[in-house]
């Protein structure tokens, strides 16, 4: 049973962005002023009017932490009518789930593990010793950086335009692609290759991209200002329908 007090605990600004359903919607307020509780009330407020089942609901957000608070609260609001949220979630949980149905479109099989950055410094000094290359000229966490920048850009190894002002990165771009090879051979992703594979994915297969944009009746995002390109492009090409 749906809990319409959720109208009432908003003040006249909140409830204007809660029952506005049709077109964009950009919320700007400040920190402690209820943008969780908005985002949670027009989840709520979205299936209580039935504009949309709970499955067809993509609520994105950056934290785990932040993920569960919203989770809970819409479960507050709307008991077991919660149950089918199966898409709201981090970035990074979204897309790895998104990433595990459709593998294969990268060269992965759906089992494949998430490294984290021990396990990266450890296969990036392992190539580092095979191409002789000395990590106290070049460190390895340095090097992961400039890798994770070029992800963040939306970046293969063979779509890389090297910035020559920069004396290392035409050493790194050869390790780049050495180290995104072994992740594909070792059947392994890093954070990176979460949304830059799923981005991909999206891109180069219409028939995939075309199921989850007409699937999503909506997309709210938490804190918006501050994804960075790869996040937005992912969005963007949810949002095409």
């Amino acid at each position: 049973m749906v809990n319409l007090d959720y109208l009432k605990n908003l003040n006249e600004a909140q409830k204007e962005a809660v029952t506005h359903l049709n077109g964009p919607l950009l919320i700007v307020a400040g920190a402690g002023s209820g943008k969780t509780r908005v985002l949670t009330s027009r989840i709520a407020h979205i299936i209580a009017e039935k504009k949309a089942y709970p499955n067809q609901i993509l609520a994105v957000t950056f934290t785990n932490k932040a993920a569960k608070e919203m989770q809970n609260r819409v479960i507050k609001i709307l008991g077991p009518a919660a149950s089918g949220l199966s898409w709201l979630g981090t970035f990074h949980s979204i897309c790895a789930k998104l990433l595990r149905k459709h593998a294969s479109a990268v060269n992965l099989n759906s089992n494949f593990t998430i490294i984290d950055t021990d396990d990266q410094l450890r296969l990036i000094k392992n190539i580092c010793k095979a191409e002789n290359i000395d990590v106290k000229q070049l460190a390895p966490r340095y090097i992961l950086s400039i890798i994770d920048k070029w992800k963040n850009k939306g970046q293969y190894p063979n779509e890389v335009k090297i910035n020559y002002k920069d004396i290392y990165e035409k050493t790194i771009l050869p390790v780049y692609k050495i180290y995104q090879k072994k992740l594909v051979d070792l059947n392994v992703c890093d954070f990176g290759d979460l949304i830059l594979h799923t981005v991909k994915i999206l891109e180069k297969n219409l028939d995939i991209r075309e199921i989850y944009s007409k699937n999503f009746k909506y997309i709210l995002v938490d804190e918006y200002q501050d994804t960075n390109y790869i996040q937005s492009r992912w969005l963007n090409l949810l949002a095409q329908k």
